[in-house]
């Protein structure tokens, strides 16, 4: 059960770096989005020398497999925080009657 808290708050770590770095660089383009998110969940886990695979007793053919794959799963974590966030974000925002504000700063077309 640790394992899976491990994962799941390095996926927090590493979508807020992302979104602190393409905020930072104004690239918020969605392939350099995912391209950060999956390259850095990858070095994150290369750096600390993490694999779930090793924590859960699972033998792999190469031992730079597991923090490899293991970035990778941190990187798709990101995009579940990313969502869960996002839908936290909105419901905060229909609370506070932020949202009918919003939608009327929005030009509309005829």
């Amino acid at each position: 059960m640790y394992e899976f808290a491990i994962v799941a708050l390095l996926g927090l770590a590493l979508y807020k770096t992302v979104d602190f770095l393409t905020g930072l660089t104004k690239m918020d383009e969605p392939a350099i989005r995912t391209m950060a998110t999956l390259g850095l969940g990858v070095v994150a886990t290369w750096i600390l020398d993490y694999s779930i695979f090793a924590a859960w007793g699972v033998t792999i053919r190469e031992a730079w497999m597991g923090p490899v794959f293991s970035g990778l799963i941190v990187g798709g974590f990101a995009y579940i925080w990313h969502d869960a966030l996002g839908a936290l974000e909105g419901y905060g925002r229909r609370a506070r009657d932020e949202a009918l504000e919003i939608e009327n700063r929005i030009p509309r077309a005829a």
